[in-house]
């Protein structure tokens, strides 16, 4: 989602390069609505104008400062002393904190490439989901989609449902109570898929990222759950999600109730904090930079100070802010060992994305 920041025609701004910086800052975080006494905020988990639909494609950005945080993720998908067990992973965090830019750089890694196959992306958002449609069902439809099940088949899996279940509710009134079916169409068609997710994956050594999982979307079930037996086939989605051969599940999410309830265990989950490396931060500033073709800003200790400040350690944050032009002064003097001269202070009109 793209949002236009237009700076202020005839801004005049004196002084150092911290407090035009912070001036910036402030048109920024506020466009975004990300501002609250000048530092940026968590944005409302119920939100959903800014959910965006993702892909697996890498990152078209360097990732910086996340290492520890690769190596965990490799060592959770490649570790050959469970390469057979079934294993899940929430990575949980705040807006921004490169939940998703993680996860694609992973999805890609070339071991996993080889390790793992299929390997499918889920974005749980999809503008493409019909209204008032499950949203169980909705996400299975685009798993199976993904593993090569055509359209077709999935409409006759929703015909079939909808009639076995008028069937049953005329034949009702000739059984007995104990031996009426009382499945719903919805039910039916979930049991349908999940079965039909079950054989294609059989055997598999699967990788399935679900990216940005929210308490509405109703998906909040531990996948590795076993059935009782006096429980039906069907009715919970780990039946989809074959055991043994290996397969893993990765979530991203903002929501930490949600996450607890999608892993059964606390080192299951994956707490990503914002970065508290200033130069790392930094470097992620100066790329976005650098590929704007602007002047950088002084690389000084006042500037990567400040950055971090109003960033807090949030990359998406460090990007955006790239995005805005730092206003210098043609009468302002260059401090004291830098090469940067001075530019220009023009109103622009950005978007960033």
């Amino acid at each position: 989602m793209s949002s236009e920041i237009s700076q202020p025609g005839g801004l005049k701004v004196k002084g150092d390069f911290t407090t035009r910086f912070r001036d910036n800052c402030k048109v920024w975080l506020q466009t975004n609505n990300l501002s609250g006494g000048g530092t940026v905020k968590t944005r409302d988990e119920n939100d959903e104008e800014e959910r965006l639909e993702t892909d697996s494609k890498v990152p078209d950005h360097e990732i910086y400062g996340f290492n520890n945080e690769i190596k965990s993720l490799q060592h959770f998908l490649l570790d050959q002393k469970v390469y057979k067990e079934f294993k899940s992973l929430v990575i949980l965090g705040e807006y921004g904190v490169g939940k998703t830019a993680l996860c694609q750089y992973i999805f890609n890694d070339k071991d996993v490439k080889s390790f793992y196959a299929p390997r499918i992306w889920v974005s749980m958002y999809c503008k493409d989901t019909k209204e008032g449609e499950n949203k169980k069902i909705s996400v299975l439809k685009r798993i199976l989609m993904g593993l090569g099940v055509k359209k077709t088949i999935l409409e006759e899996i929703c015909n079939d449902a909808k009639e076995e279940a008028a069937s049953n509710q005329e034949a009702a009134s000739n059984q007995e109570v104990g031996e009426i079916d009382r499945e719903t169409a919805t039910e039916k068609e979930l049991s349908a898929l999940l079965y039909a997710l079950h054989l294609n994956l059989r055997w598999k050594k699967y990788l399935i990222v679900f990216d940005d999982v929210r308490d509405k979307d109703n998906w909040d079930e531990k996948l590795d759950l076993k059935l009782n037996e006096d429980e039906k086939w069907g009715k919970y989605l780990s039946d989809g999600f074959p055991k043994g051969s290996g397969g893993r599940v990765i979530y991203t999410t903002r929501e930490e109730t949600l996450a607890k309830k999608l892993v059964a265990k606390e080192h299951e989950i994956h707490r990503l904090w914002p970065l508290t490396d200033h130069q790392s931060v930094w470097k992620i500033y100066e790329a976005v930079v650098h590929v704007k073709k602007k002047d950088p800003p002084r690389n000084d200790k006042k500037c990567i100070d400040e950055l971090m400040n109003k960033s807090r350690g949030l990359p998406l944050a460090a990007r955006r802010l790239a995005e805005l032009d730092p206003v210098f002064l043609d009468d302002e003097g260059v401090a004291e060992g830098s090469t940067h001269g001075a530019a220009e202070s023009q109103p622009t009109n950005q978007n960033s994305s």
